[in-house]
């Protein structure tokens, strides 16, 4: 399964790169775009504003720093090191791929402001990777049972998700941005989880 995930993403991610420039992937984008901007409505507004806000760098860093001290007063030093690490290196990496692209935004009815390149959605690819890797540290610490997993599991898609819909619907990005946001994310996040694992056989070989 998670190979499969992995060829999966890694699949679109090449061709979404590949072809986001294409008059057909840029039809269908503006199409969708549309869609979204006809059934606007002050309750739907409210609701994507409150998604979008928790897949910014106000919320994401705050809960990054509250995770971290917690993890620091518990004597989780890899765990708090490489939640810093997730953090920012994925939005680093968002920003190499954003300059790379150097795809422009919507120009139509945004509702907020935002600068920036629009390839990959950043909120998307920082939301899966980091909440992904919280909700993976959570599991692994608490070990709870299978029931549990499901649920936490079930929740952060949730949120992941209506994070990635905000930004089509405020009109700040297209769709193929948030898919590619979403694909990267994933990867960066088994990449995370990999290097993670890695770090802490080595402690656990040298320790012992």
């Amino acid at each position: 399964m998670k190979w499969m995930t992995i060829v999966i993403c890694l699949f679109l991610a090449i061709g979404l790169a590949l072809t986001v420039e294409q008059p057909l992937i840029n039809t269908y984008d503006v199409k969708i775009l549309m869609f979204f901007e006809d059934i606007r409505t002050a309750s739907f507004n409210e609701l994507f504003y409150f998604f979008t806000e928790i897949g910014s760098i106000k919320f994401l860093l705050l809960l990054a720093i509250i995770v971290t001290v917690f993890l620091l007063m518990k004597k989780c030093y890899l765990e708090s090191f490489f939640v810093m690490f997730t953090f920012w290196g994925v939005r680093g990496a968002n920003y190499m791929l954003k300059e790379w692209f150097e795809r422009e935004r919507p120009s139509f009815n945004a509702l907020i402001e935002v600068g920036d390149y629009s390839f990959p959605s950043g909120h998307t690819m920082n939301s899966i990777a980091f909440i992904g890797f919280l909700l993976y540290l959570f599991v692994r610490i608490l070990k709870v049972g299978i029931k549990h997993r499901l649920l936490w599991l079930f929740l952060t898609l949730i949120i992941v998700i209506l994070i990635a819909v905000s930004r089509v619907y405020l009109g700040v990005h297209y769709l193929t941005d948030v898919v590619a946001g979403a694909c990267y994310g994933v990867l960066y996040l088994f990449l995370i989880i990999y290097l993670y694992q890695f770090a802490s056989a080595l402690i656990q070989k040298n320790g012992t």
